[in-house]
């Protein structure tokens, strides 16, 4: 492990902020039975079926109140990423679908930032603040 260097003006901040040193302490090792084993194996498949197909940026509104928000869902068409993401992980999150409407799916242009693309289905959004 190699050995953390300050600068000298942050060692002095330090001090006079009576802060300790910030190496994270050696946590140990912890052993999984085959119950939890074998329960994030089953997330973890349930998670790789979630994310298959195609990336698609959907925008995304309150219909309680004036809030706008954007999500990315992956599926096969628009329409299957826009169930998908309403049915979510579990398969029955009835409180999204009561409490968020989809506004417009766009295609996602680059996965890294999540930038939305040509507009599919739905009403144009202005990208403020994406």
């Amino acid at each position: 492990m190699t050995q953390v260097t300050y600068r000298p003006d942050l060692i002095a901040h330090m001090k006079t902020m009576k802060l300790d040193d910030s190496k994270p302490a050696a946590q140990p090792m912890v052993k999984l039975d085959k119950d939890q084993v074998n329960a994030m194996r089953k997330d973890r498949a349930k998670w790789d079926a979630y994310t298959t197909g195609n990336v698609y940026v959907l925008y995304l509104q309150s219909r309680y109140i004036a809030h706008s928000f954007r999500a990315v869902a992956y599926g096969s068409t628009p329409v299957d990423a826009v169930k998908r993401w309403y049915r979510g992980l579990d398969g029955n999150d009835r409180h999204t679908r009561s409490c968020v409407r989809v506004v417009a799916v766009h295609v996602c242009a680059d996965t890294r930032t999540t930038q939305a693309g040509d507009l599919l289905m739905g009403q144009a959004q202005p990208s403020y603040p994406y």
